[in-house]
């Protein structure tokens, strides 16, 4: 089990780097933070989106954030947090190989539904 927010941060980020190569830019990729998204141009009844959250983990504080894209379903799991701007995720302090399992199964699911959208 790991539980140095630095090693945490990066064993996750790991897994997520290769989504960079599967139509995702990344935003940010600091000591603290790494995030990517899609820059496809989608036409919505709402107008145009040129960008669209994918997945960001951050260490913040005490706690490793992953936050996910969930505008377009609702997950209602245990130990998933709700975050601001339609994200959610967890908020980790230790990371053992089920809770990185689950991180990567949950990736895995919306970035399936991103490419049914197509929206990469």
């Amino acid at each position: 089990m790991k539980t140095d927010l630095v090693e945490i941060f990066q064993t996750i980020r790991a897994g997520v780097q290769p989504y960079a190569t599967r139509g995702y830019t990344v935003h940010e990729n600091s000591e603290t933070g790494y995030d990517l998204y899609s820059e496809k141009n989608i036409e919505t009844p709402e107008g145009k989106i040129t960008e669209r959250f994918f997945i960001g983990i951050y260490i913040n504080g005490d706690t490793v954030e992953v936050k996910l894209n969930a505008e377009e379903f609702t997950v209602n799991t245990p130990g998933l947090n709700h975050f601001d701007d339609e994200k959610v995720g967890f908020q980790i302090s230790s990371l053992d190989d089920q809770t990185l399992s689950e991180i990567q199964t949950f990736i895995e699911i919306i970035h399936t539904n991103f490419k049914e959208k197509e929206w990469i």
